[in-house]
């Protein structure tokens, strides 16, 4: 029982031990809509040094020109998950006429915030250093993640776009404030400081995330961390953002949250939420997945339609925008 209250790790194990710890199964329906005629480069190493310094680049194949790029970072609750189940996903998503970089990145407790954050701004910087084999427009790149990966690409977003924020969380930017022009973000984790840590299912879960991520039990105490209690730290700078997670997603209220954050501060905020009453409660978490159904296709749409507004992309000859 000691063990269980001087480390993350038995609950980090009890986790893991489960079927689909990353909540990523329902991407395996997206498999059957993949086209064929999409670019893969695969298993692409941005960071030697690390054995998950890997990452996908998918495109069109009759793209003759740099593209709007999307940097995307798959979800897990900072612990589990792999970049491989979302291929098909990001591959549909590409096939709307955009370069889509799948970045992979390092769990905890094996390594601890900010890790993950360093681990994208690695990424940006080689895929950039590379944009004319990858087809990456440097001007139009767009920042976006499902679950723990859209806190990931929110928390990068606001290193880049508000450098005096970065400066203060001790955070690299590869990229000018410029250079993004939007966020995605689907079923995220926002502010570790209003999560219901009492909840005896929900709580210990979020407990051992964020120890786990923290690299410290007292995380609520380390003033290093708090940079991750994202609502507290935004302002006007950050760009044009999509919010979007189900009606029956345990962290609903933080997403509703951030966007209320957001619009504070004067950020424009594109979101997509469903009335729970006439919403299937299988609609929750991790939900714009699961692409056999018209919340997931309709937020397929509403995603495009946001990134043609912000990137300014037109669109592609012979592929529509609706399902």
């Amino acid at each position: 029982m000691v063990f269980w209250n001087v480390s993350p790790w038995p609950a980090v194990w009890l986790i893991r031990s489960a079927p689909d710890p990353a909540g990523l199964e329902n991407a395996d329906t997206a498999a059957k809509y993949v086209p064929d005629d999409i670019r893969a480069d695969l298993d692409v190493v941005y960071d030697g040094a690390s054995a998950e310094g890997r990452l996908d680049v998918f495109r069109p194949d009759d793209a003759d020109a740099a593209l709007p790029t999307i940097f995307w970072v798959h979800g897990g609750a900072f612990i589990a998950g792999q970049k491989e189940p979302l291929r098909s996903y990001l591959q549909i998503l590409a096939s709307h006429g955009f370069t889509v970089v799948n970045v992979e990145y390092t769990h905890a407790p094996e390594a601890v915030y900010p890790t993950p954050i360093e681990q994208m701004d690695r990424a940006m910087a080689h895929v950039l250093a590379h944009a004319e084999q990858f087809g990456v427009d440097p001007e139009r790149l767009v920042i976006a993640g499902d679950s723990a990966g859209a806190h990931i690409a929110a928390q990068t977003t606001m290193a880049i776009a508000q450098p005096d924020y970065a400066a203060r969380a001790g955070l690299p930017a590869a990229v000018t404030p410029d250079q993004v022009v939007g966020a995605v973000l689907f079923s995220g984790p926002y502010d570790p400081t209003t999560v219901n840590y009492d909840n005896q299912t929900f709580g210990f879960f979020m407990r051992t995330v964020m120890w786990s991520y923290a690299g410290t039990k007292s995380f609520l105490e380390d003033e290093h961390f708090l940079h991750t209690a994202l609502p507290e730290h935004v302002d006007s700078a950050y760009p044009p953002t999509f919010v979007s997670t189900g009606p029956a997603d345990p962290l609903l209220k933080q997403n509703e949250e951030w966007v209320q954050a957001l619009e504070e501060n004067d950020v424009a905020v594109t979101t997509l939420f469903f009335d729970a009453a006439t919403t299937p409660d299988t609609v929750g978490h991790e939900y714009q997945l699961a692409l056999d159904t018209p919340q997931a296709r309709e937020a397929m749409v509403a995603q495009v339609a946001f990134l043609r507004e912000v990137t300014g992309a037109a669109t592609r000859e012979g592929v529509s925008d609706r399902w």
